[in-house]
């Protein structure tokens, strides 16, 4: 027996299929479980008949469907219709177009957003993780190459796009901060990213902040259910007393909002230096080349601070003055200006502040202001019978590293929630009162007492200024004038100074002032560690031959 058909249905039915819209909406609305819908018989059909009256409204309906523009302008190109010219410059912004969307940064970079697979990935224009997404997405379309002049064009179109068309974005690398909480990119394949509040953190599957990626970066372990920070100290050989300080610095370089200060490891040969380094870098911003040689000039210094979160330096005998002063540039901010390529007048500025590792057998951090920024540790000697092979305590880490990791991020956000208790006591402010006061927070999430931190500091920074002092002959000179028993002040203009020190006995005299002025320049560098050796300088006035300053011993 056959069923009667309501005859509103068949009109129902006749005028839906007399609509080309309703047939593309009702393919669109199944194309997510099913990939082929668009390209059924009748949405063709239909696509192409709307192209034909309007390619405004044809560009409307297929606008949210990723990957297959360029096919589906093939297939609906209407009949007679004088047919552009395919070119390979073409096709590529198609695919690109298509793939992504493309935005700008406050510096006027190109940004493209992508998504992959259930998430977004970010890539600089330009940069070699978008040159390889490019590639790989033309080639899987069309199985052709992109010559390199091609690419270039390609970019230049896509950057003119994100510039003039898309928004202002925001990008970071490997940290970053937003509406209160701290953000930490794992640099996986999923892009996934840890969440960091007071008192609390979880690994989000879509952050909304933007994260970049350079080539060498290298994703952080996945964290373990249970963290153990404890664990950490078998694997480093950092004395007890200087662990608080390490896992400050660790901790501080998490935080983009603040200045990082710098973490120096000393020892002699054997000590595990590298080893240590290697370690704590794998924790915050693991690396291709976790450890680079000393720079041979300041602009690599900075080039290696734009591709990476942690400049890590090994090896040191030696850093000259420009040097230091770069690495307090990075530690507080700041940038670096040369002239840009195959122009007469433009200039290229880096601008980056970075967590900085470094380590040598001699300590290298000397000039005062890069003291007043640095963690300074000394490695004890490792004795013969503790030693272990590499391959053995490669494994051991591995097998720790995630429940370190973890362990790390849950005393953070510990630390975090203590913060706001954090009081420093009177007359104990330090210069990167940001990391100090962050040590005191863990402290106290450690169950420690307030102040223990603050006192640790300040006798690293003590010892650490006595120590600069030995490497100014300048220092020495002042030392010796002030020790001499004719009385505890002396007074007079730098130029009589200078020839005062001059009469003076043996004293390295290598980097020995020249003029009054460029006494007048070392007596200010070295005044801070004078004060913390009992000799106090101060500003007489003037005389007849320039300033004069006044030398007291306490």
């Amino acid at each position: 027996m056959n069923a009667r058909i309501s005859p509103d249905l068949v009109k129902a039915a006749a005028e839906q299929t007399a609509n080309p819209d309703a047939i593309v909406r009702d393919a669109l609305a199944r194309q997510p479980n099913d990939k082929s819908a668009i390209f059924e018989d009748a949405a063709i059909e239909a696509l192409t008949t709307i192209r034909r009256k309007s390619e405004a409204e044809y560009t409307r309906l297929i606008a949210n469907v990723r990957g297959v523009r360029t096919r589906l302008d093939k297939l609906t190109k209407p009949q007679g219709q004088a047919a552009p010219q395919d070119s390979l410059q073409s096709m590529i912004l198609d695919v690109a177009r298509d793939g992504a969307e493309y935005a700008h940064t406050a510096d006027g970079e190109g940004v493209a957003l992508v998504e992959v697979a259930g998430h977004r990935e970010t890539h600089m224009l330009g940069s070699p993780t978008f040159d390889g997404w490019l590639r790989r997405q033309v080639f899987d379309m069309h199985p052709v190459g992109i010559p390199e002049y091609a690419m270039a064009t390609a970019v230049a179109t896509l950057k003119a796009i994100g510039t003039f068309k898309g928004p202002e974005v925001e990008v970071h690398r490997r940290v970053a901060k937003q509406d209160g909480a701290y953000w930490l990119d794992l640099c996986n394949d999923q892009w996934q990213a840890i969440k960091v509040q007071p008192g609390k953190w979880g690994v989000i599957e879509r952050p909304p902040v933007l994260f970049t990626r350079t080539p060498g970066m290298r994703p952080l372990p996945e964290p373990a259910k249970k963290g153990n920070i404890a664990l950490l100290w078998k694997h480093l050989n950092i004395p007890k007393q200087a662990q608080p300080l390490v896992l400050a610095w660790l901790l501080d370089s998490l935080r983009p909002d603040t200045p990082y200060p710098v973490l120096e490891l000393v020892g002699e040969m054997g000590s595990s230096k590298s080893t240590t380094q290697k370690r704590l870098r794998a924790l915050i911003d693991p690396h291709q080349v976790p450890l680079r040689g000393a720079p041979k000039c300041v602009e690599g210094l900075h080039i290696s601070a734009s591709n990476a979160h942690v400049v890590s330096l090994e090896n040191l005998s030696h850093l000259n003055g420009e040097q230091q002063d770069a690495l307090c540039i990075l530690s507080t901010g700041g940038g670096f200006a040369t002239r840009q390529l195959y122009t007469n007048g433009s200039e290229h500025v880096m601008q980056s502040k970075r967590p900085v590792m470094i380590n040598g057998i001699n300590a290298v951090a000397t000039q005062p202001d890069l003291i007043e920024r640095t963690v300074s540790v000394e490695l004890p000697t490792i004795d013969a019978k503790r030693r272990q092979d590499e391959q053995s305590m490669e494994a051991a880490w591995e097998k720790d590293y995630p429940a370190v990791f973890a362990g790390m991020i849950d005393l953070f956000a510990k630390a975090l929630d203590r913060l706001p208790d954090v009081v420093i006591p009177e007359g104990m402010a330090k210069r990167m009162i940001d990391l100090q006061r962050l040590g005191e927070a863990l402290t106290l999430a450690q169950g420690g007492k307030a102040g223990e931190f603050s006192k640790l500091l300040d006798t690293l920074h003590s010892e650490a200024s006595l120590r600069s002092l030995e490497s100014f002959g300048i220092a020495v000179g002042v030392q010796m004038l002030a020790a001499r028993p004719e009385g505890r002040e002396w007074e007079g203009t730098y130029l009589q100074l200078l020839t005062e020190l001059n009469r003076l006995g043996e004293i390295d005299r290598s980097n020995w002032p020249k003029s009054p002025r460029h006494l007048s320049s070392q007596i200010k560098r070295i005044a801070p560690g004078l004060r913390r050796a009992g000799i106090r300088i101060e500003a007489a006035g003037r005389g007849a031959t320039g300033a004069k300053v006044r030398i007291v011993r306490e």
